[in-house]
């Protein structure tokens, strides 16, 4: 008998992406929408009133880090991957690299983007998925994946297409979930078979965070939610509660550079990286 031939991780992804692309068409990644199960409603707004430990303007500290891992964007080329509706720096951004290309699978997503900062010369949007030959432009400086590689199961897919696209230096900013803390992972294996996006959620693990620190110079990372994570489990309970700890805890993830630490990363729930493509990897 004739074992069937295994899975091409390009073509699964591509299959994968099509269906991604025909959810994110109908609503937003983190909305209450009729297309949900229950479950992924539930949870959607558990995240929503949880999220509200942390103030806006916290948050905004954080995006000021990737600013400063950014650097000076005088005449360069910036990808920002999987846009969606556009990120709390797009603008930033679009504002002042010498080019901004944006792409994402979703081309009602990247009209609304390309709505949201209004004409400019050095703004070129592309929708489509990156693993195809949608995005034909390479040299990239920078490559700001907010929330993208965590959709990939065959992540090292990913990783050839983004060597593919960077710059030799270029930087590469990430921000992921993380379910390395035991408790996290124990939840989204009991919410997996309820959840109507399992097909492209893949929260990293230990394993994920070795792959990508051997594929790429990992410069600097921050695990975030590490003791502010405990904030969250109070604003499920209650928001005022959640917020009188939230923004203190999360000042204090924020002073702990992981670059190096494995422990530290593993007790936090989000991960962000600024990557360099190993030398030699691209022409």
């Amino acid at each position: 008998m004739i074992s069937p031939r295994p899975s091409d991780p390009r073509d699964e992804m591509l299959r994968t992406n099509l269906a991604q692309r025909a959810y994110y068409d109908q609503t937003d990644g983190g909305a209450i929408s009729e297309i949900n199960s229950p479950a992924t409603n539930l949870w959607r707004w558990l995240r929503a009133r949880a999220s509200a430990a942390v103030s806006d303007d916290m948050r905004a500290e954080f995006y000021a880090k990737h600013r400063d891992w950014i650097g000076d964007l005088s005449g360069k080329k910036v990808l920002e991957l999987g846009c969606g509706t556009g990120t709390a720096l797009s603008e930033y951004l679009a504002d002042h690299a010498g080019e901004y290309h944006a792409i994402d699978l979703s081309p009602m997503q990247v009209e609304e983007l390309k709505t949201r900062l209004g004409a400019r010369q050095n703004t070129y949007f592309h929708s489509g998925d990156i693993l195809d030959d949608t995005l034909t432009e390479t040299g990239f400086d920078v490559i700001y994946a907010h929330s993208v590689f965590h959709h990939f199961r065959h992540i090292e897919v990913l990783f050839d297409r983004i060597d593919a696209l960077a710059a030799r230096n270029a930087k590469i900013i990430t921000l992921d979930p993380l379910q390395s803390w035991l408790p996290a992972r124990a939840f989204r294996a009991a919410f997996r078979p309820f959840q109507t996006d399992a097909a492209w959620e893949f929260p990293f693990d230990a394993a994920t965070l070795r792959q990508i620190e051997k594929r790429f110079i990992a410069e600097r990372s921050i695990g975030l939610f590490q003791r502010a994570k405990y904030a969250l489990i109070l604003g499920m309970i209650s928001p005022r509660l959640g917020a009188r700890f939230g923004d203190r805890w999360y000042g204090t993830d924020l002073d702990r550079d992981t670059t190096g630490s494995a422990m530290n990363k593993r007790s936090a729930i989000q991960i962000s990286y600024l990557l360099r493509p190993r030398k030699g990897t691209n022409p």
